[in-house]
């Protein structure tokens, strides 16, 4: 009896220590069976494997504190990035409503490229030369600088079919006529350009431009025609040959007399823009509209130009300019405002996405983190614990019988070598375990995956020009 009295006495402290170290509250961890014992229930932490290890014993309550710390706080983020995943999830099934509009005024950045979109403009290159009158070259051959190497280019190019090389029949490495001092001109020999597939609708108008031979016996015969170098650019565009193309358009542009000068600078603002070098691009093209602002297709390129630069209300000036030159491009100005609200209201969409999704990541992290601390938490906190299916019943207490019932089970079998019948062995999972089976951090890292896939496939194949133009601020 005094034995009795005095594990009862010790168990009483234990539980004062244990609340001195949180608020007080009603404990679950204990009950008295029928025999007067204060027995831990089935599922407290404290019912361990050596019940004699006061140390242990001690331990549990630190761990069982910093566990109830860490799932507080799991909880809270889990309710955070909830709320968060619903809101996303939301303007997910918004796209449906915004990507209606996207294969009717779909926009490339090859078609904002293309300026000549009348054959009208080209009647300019394609008359006679005793109408169109070559540019006076006395003004300008001083200028341009005398080179040795013609004649070694013609005798290696012999052996080789015939292209329009520009320098090989008109040498000039520098002048000041050609935006030299642009960055994308002074830089020719690294510009990248995709081909321009506009000028093969354009062969019938422009038949040299698709005969290299017939272009290289016009620059032999005229290496000072400012129309056979803007040809030869053409030509140069049409492969996607940028350094060539702009050596073709510089020598045009040096060569032109100003009536036609705006024809070269087209060409070369044009290259400009596709190698990237839009604001070069926006310096040559504006002086192409200096030089002619009531040619409809100059005013075509500055509106493309500042679109490219986000400046959308100088880009419709522009284009209305255009329109008013000429109605057929009314067309054209409908489409790309139809297209811009169409790809407005998607990129706005898809902008909200992808900052939703960077805004759920530092909680995820943080998440991450909290479940690697919980397992190392619960790994010494499960140290000491008595295996579940070795703890001991209270028969007096019934209700207890369905705790093991209600666990998730994990069970094999084996062979008994007393009974030839199999023996099923079952492991259990403790409510702290049970508990982390909501807080799975690989489903949230799929959802943020699936995401980030999802926005990243929308913003690639389906934004086309508009990934770089900012066509939500408009």
């Amino acid at each position: 009896m005094i034995t009795r009295l005095l594990q009862l006495a010790v168990a009483i402290v234990l539980v004062q220590v244990i609340c001195q170290h949180r608020e007080t509250e009603a404990s679950t961890h204990w009950l008295l069976n029928t025999e007067g014992q204060i027995i831990p229930q089935l599922s407290s932490p404290f019912y361990l494997r050596r019940s004699h290890d006061l140390v242990a014993f001690l331990n549990q309550n630190v761990y069982k504190q910093k566990i109830d710390l860490i799932i507080s706080e799991l909880l809270a983020i889990k309710a955070n990035l909830t709320a968060k995943m619903n809101n996303l999830d939301a303007y997910t099934n918004d796209l449906t409503n915004k990507i209606g509009c996207i294969p009717n005024f779909y926009l490339d950045e090859t078609a904002i490229l293309s300026t000549i979109l009348s054959s009208v403009y080209i009647y300019r290159l394609i008359i006679p030369d005793e109408q169109n009158p070559i540019g006076s070259i006395e003004s300008t051959s001083e200028s341009i600088s005398p080179s040795t190497s013609t004649s070694t280019s013609n005798k290696s190019s012999k052996s080789k079919a015939p292209v329009p090389r520009c320098g090989d029949y008109l040498p000039m490495d520098f002048h000041m006529a050609s935006f030299e001092h642009l960055d994308g001109v002074f830089n020719r020999s690294r510009l990248k350009m995709v081909p321009e597939y506009m000028f093969k609708k354009l062969e019938y108008h422009i038949p040299s431009t698709n005969s290299p031979q017939a272009l290289v016996d016009q620059l032999k015969q005229h290496p000072k025609s400012w129309k056979y170098h803007t040809l030869a650019s053409y030509y140069w565009r049409k492969q996607g040959n940028a350094p060539e193309a702009i050596e073709c358009a510089r020598r045009a542009v040096a060569l032109a007399p100003r009536e036609h000068k705006d024809v070269a600078l087209l060409s070369m603002g044009s290259i400009l823009q596709r190698a990237q070098y839009i604001n070069d691009s926006l310096v040559v093209v504006q002086a192409a509209v200096d030089h002619d602002p009531n040619e409809p297709e100059n005013q075509i390129a500055l509106g493309n130009t500042y679109m490219l630069l986000s400046d959308f209300n100088r880009s419709f000036e522009a284009y209305r300019l255009a329109e008013s030159i000429n109605s057929v491009y009314a067309e054209h100005n409908d489409y790309i405002k139809k297209s811009i609200n169409c790809f407005k209201d998607f990129k706005i969409n898809l902008l909200t996405m992808e900052r939703l999704l960077q805004d759920i990541i530092p909680g995820l992290e943080r998440y991450g983190a909290l479940q690697k601390e919980f397992d190392e938490y619960h790994e010494l906190l499960d140290r000491e614990q008595a295996p579940l299916k070795t703890r001991v019943f209270d028969d007096a207490y019934g209700k207890q019988m369905d705790f093991l019932i209600q666990r998730s089970q994990i069970c094999t079998s084996r062979m008994s070598r007393e009974r030839s019948e199999p023996i099923l062995s079952c492991d259990f999972i403790s409510d702290v375990q049970m508990l982390m089976e909501d807080f799975a951090v690989e489903i949230l890292n799929n959802y943020v995956d699936l995401k980030k896939e999802l926005i990243n496939t929308y913003k690639l194949n389906s934004l086309g020009v508009y990934n770089k133009i900012l066509v939500e601020n408009f």
